[in-house]
């Protein structure tokens, strides 16, 4: 287990070049023997960590079939597979499920959207601040915008329309939500969100969701999403997660889906140019327990 507080993830276990050297390695290991598990397990896991879900997925499928009926590789072929409805998981630190949906909003929308942060949007900007209200730009830098009315209104829409649905995929152990919170943010050059959970015993929440979209063409490297593996049953203060965890690609036009209990974090965002048009977007939302007016 590590300590949210000491690990220095991006330079230690979510080091891209790091990352590369090593699955460049045991790709090598495997090519020379396909039936050892253990560089197979590696280079699987290293594939997550990078991001390259298929791949991933190619590999966890080729451990069920070599090690048998083992279900932390069956959940983890779910989870890469893109099927999170297939995950059973376990009380303990684990991988987490997700729900991904591409092309989320139309092309008309996203125009539209566009098209806002290109005008508007930057009128009203502020500081991103954490969970308690206070600005701290040792966990997190980013900038909060004002999301457009008719787009809160859709994804409010959307949200309580697919909670039922949500609820059951990713076993959230909650029937009734209350209010639904939804922010436009925006990561510029060296802005980044750390390891932290959207969940706490003040903070009843228990879906959190990210969408991505960016001004084309693409202008920043860094801003993905990375969902450690967390124990889900423990309460936030004995919660606990691990160095392991599965990194979702900020992907145009993707909304991502999550247990807030979850912990996770957002990779330091470099950009190409100084034009904050063009930065790393996103909106954010979370669905807090209770009843949903």
């Amino acid at each position: 287990m590590v300590d949210k507080k000491l690990l220095n993830f991006e330079d230690v276990v979510a080091n891209p070049k790091l990352l590369t050297l090593a699955s460049q390695q045991l790709m090598k290991c495997v090519a020379e023997n396909p039936t050892d598990t253990n560089a197979i397990w590696q280079l699987a896991e290293t594939y997550r960590k990078q991001g390259e879900l298929e791949k991933a997925a190619e590999l966890y499928a080729t451990l069920c079939d070599l090690k048998g009926e083992y279900r932390l590789f069956k959940d983890l072929l779910a989870i890469t597979d893109g099927r999170p409805q297939d995950f059973i998981g376990q009380e303990k630190c684990y991988p987490v499920p997700f729900v991904l949906k591409s092309n989320y909003l139309a092309l008309e929308e996203m125009s539209k959207l566009c098209s806002y942060i290109l005008t508007e949007a930057w009128e009203n900007a502020t500081l991103s601040k954490i969970g308690n209200g206070e600005y701290d730009d040792t966990l997190r830098r980013s900038f909060d915008l004002p999301l457009p009315a008719w787009l809160k209104q859709k994804m409010h829409a959307d949200i309580v329309n697919s909670l039922p649905d949500l609820t059951e995929t990713l076993n959230v152990g909650c029937d009734k939500f209350d209010r639904i919170d939804l922010y436009l943010r925006s990561y510029g050059d060296g802005h980044f969100f750390g390891i932290h959970t959207d969940k706490t015993m003040k903070i009843p929440r228990h879906l959190s969701m990210a969408y991505f979209f960016y001004i084309e063409p693409q202008n920043f490297t860094g801003g993905d999403l990375l969902l450690f593996d967390t124990d889900l049953s423990q309460s936030q203060q004995d919660r606990q997660f691990s160095e392991s965890f599965t990194r979702v690609k900020a992907v145009q036009n993707t909304l991502a889906i999550f247990p807030s209990a979850a912990y996770h974090a957002v990779t330091t965002v470099q950009t190409r140019t100084e034009n904050v048009m063009h930065n790393r977007y996103a909106i954010n939302a979370h669905v807090w327990e209770g009843e949903l007016a």
